[in-house]
């Protein structure tokens, strides 16, 4: 909430990037918050290959992963995450369903 009393904006996206000229822009790019994962992914020091496979997607397949493990049917995964195809979600979470 601060965020949003400092900077003066009363509408728009709540997270929003900084540029090297200390401008605010009107949200995030996708290059953004993959910079934003990677950079926190070195600080908690994980293994460079692992950070090189990490994207700004990287949350929402994390979320359908955990629907799977937490036992959630497919198309309560689809609806949750708001996905159209079934192939997309399965390319993400089949591995679960072979262990």
């Amino acid at each position: 909430m601060m965020w949003l009393v400092l900077n003066e904006r009363r509408s728009g996206p709540l997270f929003r990037g900084v540029t090297n000229a200390q401008k605010i822009t009107k949200g995030l790019g996708s290059g953004q918050v993959n910079r934003i994962y990677k950079k926190t992914a070195r600080i908690a020091k994980l293994d460079e290959n692992l950070i090189q496979r990490i994207s700004g997607h990287s949350c929402r397949v994390g979320a359908a992963q955990d629907l799977v493990n937490s036992g959630a049917s497919l198309p309560i995964i689809m609806q949750k995450d708001r996905w159209s195809k079934t192939d997309t979600v399965m390319r993400y979470v089949e591995h679960l369903y072979q262990q």
